[in-house]
Formats: structure tokens, sequence, C-alpha cells
């Protein structure tokens, strides 16, 4: 119960890391950023629970911020690429669209059963794209306007 990086902070201090598979984080409620959430610092300590080989996978769908610049930036703090993966959402009525970025150093994944028909993409952010940090955001360098 709480905020999930305050809760991992604590967890890591008191029980040491968790040594996750997989880690999701799914916090957006519409179109919100829980901003600390994506920063690099965050990132890190993700993977200080994660596996080694373990997956991070960071849910950034949103109608008028792109997240991808911010993920990566935070998957290159970690020595590891992000990846995309869009799913429109239209094997049934019920479902939407959505895009996750994955994050880990076990790049086989990709070539697994799960991603056989999978839109995945490698993503780099634009050159001078500055990363995210618990002391800076700018949510105007992503701006998606179509």
């Amino acid at each position: 119960m709480g905020d999930a990086r305050l809760t991992l902070e604590r967890q890591l201090a008191t029980e040491g890391p968790q040594n996750y598979d997989i880690l999701a984080v799914d916090a957006f409620s519409s179109d919100a950023i829980p901003v600390h959430l994506l920063t690099r610092e965050a990132i890190q300590l993700y993977f200080r629970h994660l596996k080694p080989e373990g997956v991070l996978a960071l849910h950034i769908s949103n109608r008028y911020l792109d997240l991808k610049p911010v993920c990566e930036g935070g998957a290159a703090a970690v020595d590891r690429e992000a990846w995309v993966v869009d799913d429109e959402g239209d094997e049934a009525s019920y479902l939407s669209s959505s895009t996750w970025v994955l994050v880990t150093s076990d790049l086989s994944l990709y070539q697994g059963k799960f991603f056989k028909d999978a839109t995945i993409s490698q993503f780099h952010a634009k050159k001078g794209f500055r990363p995210w940090t618990d002391d800076y955001s700018n949510l105007f360098q992503i701006l998606d306007v179509k």
C-alpha cells in the first residue's frame, strides 16, 4: 500500500533486493503523469529489485505526451535499451490500444512466442534530449502535437 517508489525504497532498506523477474509500472490515471516513477533514479531503483535479466515494463499510453524518450533516458542510466511495444487492441471490442516500454538486458525475450505478432521496435531519444531526474523534468519536451 502507498506510493510504489517509496515502498520499494523502504523494502530495499529493510529486506534487500527482491530479485523480481518482472516489474510493471502502470500507475497512470487518465493522462496524469507520476513523474517520480519515471526518473533516472526511479529506474535505477527498479533494477536494484530485478534479477539481472529481469524486465521492467512501463505503461506509457497517453493522448498528449510522448513518454518514450523519458523511458529511454532511464534505460540508458542502467545500461539497457528501451523497446516499445504497441498493441492496437483490435482483437476484441472491449480492448483499447496501449503502449508499453520494456527495458531488459535479455534481448532474447523479443524472439519468444509472446512477441511473434507484436509491433515492437527499439527506441532512441533525439539528440540533446535531457533525461528526467528527481531534480529535473520537462513536459514541454515530450508534448505530442499531431
